[in-house]
């Protein structure tokens, strides 16, 4: 296990929402396979991840993404050679340990638990996570927090003192009333643009958002909903966020259609006009209520410095029982404690820059937009940075 391994990530096709924002940070824009689609996630690192060792840079012509589809995560297109590929969960097979580290081994047995996104969420679901007391077989636990990597726009917690018959009543009109335009559109007694344009009208009159509190992020923000029961959606405002929300998620890896309870999608159709599916008795049933979960400020969490000296600086963004978040800036060369390993394996996100990571004689290349999943027996690896302007790493382990 003597090796640094490229990342290849899973870019997920979204129906309703993303854009081009992933794409273009990975200087991919000219792949055929996804150009002019609107990509609103690429999965990082997560069990089905593939990963690359035959070559040395994320600049390679033959390096490429996968392609997923938001509903069916793990159907894929992939535009390359798939012998060149790696699979992370053979990697463990072989040797859980070695791979994951004695912590990751001790948490979560020898399988990767955790998922890493990097997001580009426009106009998302008024949504939640059941909390951990709460998982069963229908619902289960997803721990789940952002770092965001430009300023944003949010909702996060429902309103103190707000009626929850009211709200509850709001989110069954709007479903009722996309019911029955989706059907009119699947019959062709409508079109697609007269039912947007009807639903929207709905929504303005119901206007959802009155119950919840909107939030408005700044760019290196990080938000820890790993509590669960807490109401959250990304929303839309071409003027302040043009880009929609850019952030990076740390989570349990858990796919959607158990984790992700919604109460209204802000009346999207896909281009068939079917609707996503809602969940809105289950959302009331499982919303934690208290005032001091839906409160935004007990959400956000103040990064920490773990050291600084001359043209290198760390720190600490999230830390919390399942996963850790540190972020490291450097435009020299470093190999010290952010370097080592300690019992868990490291995933490495270049967010700007071009880094060289360095084990013995082995080195790879990761520029800005891309990642590598370094396993717990390395031990200990330096960081170089390759550009002009210093490199900038997000770090993820177990603690």
């Amino acid at each position: 296990m003597s090796k640094i391994y490229l990342v290849v990530p899973r870019l997920i096709k979204q129906p309703t929402w993303g854009g081009q924002f992933i794409v273009n940070t990975k200087t991919w824009h000219h792949k055929r396979l996804f150009r002019n689609l609107k990509i609103g996630q690429s999965y990082e690192i997560f069990s089905e991840s593939k990963l690359r060792s035959d070559i040395n840079s994320t600049k390679d012509p033959s390096f490429t993404g996968e392609l997923g589809c938001a509903m069916e995560p793990n159907k894929i297109l992939y535009d390359g050679d798939k012998e060149r590929l790696v699979s992370l969960k053979s990697l463990i097979k072989e040797n859980p340990m070695a791979v994951l580290g004695l912590k990751a081994v001790k948490k979560y047995g020898p399988e990767i638990k955790i998922l890493i996104k990097l997001t580009q969420a426009k106009g998302n679901s008024f949504q939640i996570h059941v909390r951990e007391r709460d998982s069963s077989n229908k619902w289960h636990y997803k721990s789940e927090s952002w770092y965001y990597f430009n300023p944003g726009l949010l909702t996060l917690g429902v309103k103190k003192g707000i009626d929850w018959n009211k709200y509850k009543g709001c989110c069954l009109e709007i479903n009722q009333k996309m019911e029955n335009l989706s059907s009119q559109v699947k019959l062709g007694k409508m079109n697609l643009a007269q039912a947007k344009k009807t639903a929207q009208k709905l929504i303005r009159k119901c206007n959802p958002w009155q119950y919840v509190n909107m939030v408005e992020t700044k760019g290196n923000d990080s938000i820890d909903l790993s509590s669960g029961g807490l109401h959250h959606s990304w929303e839309e405002d071409s003027k302040k966020c043009p880009k929609g929300n850019i952030l990076y998620e740390l989570c349990l890896d858990v796919m959607d259609p158990i984790s992700v309870l919604r109460c209204f999608d802000k009346g999207k159709f896909e281009d068939n006009g079917s609707l996503r599916k809602l969940d809105i008795d289950d959302y009331f049933k499982y919303i934690d209520r208290s005032e001091r979960t839906n409160n935004p400020k007990t959400r956000k969490i103040k990064p920490k410095i773990l050291f600084k000296q001359k043209g290198v600086e760390a720190q600490s963004l999230l830390r919390t029982k399942y996963y850790a978040l540190d972020r490291f800036v450097t435009a020299s060369k470093y190999s010290g404690e952010f370097t080592k390993l300690n019992d868990s394996f490291h995933h490495l996100f270049v967010k700007t820059g071009e880094a060289e990571i360095v084990y013995n004689d082995f080195r790879v290349i990761v520029t800005s937009g891309h990642s590598c999943f370094i396993p717990a027996s390395i031990g200990r690896y330096e960081i170089i940075s390759k550009s002009k302007v210093p490199v900038e790493i997000l770090k993820t382990f177990i603690t």
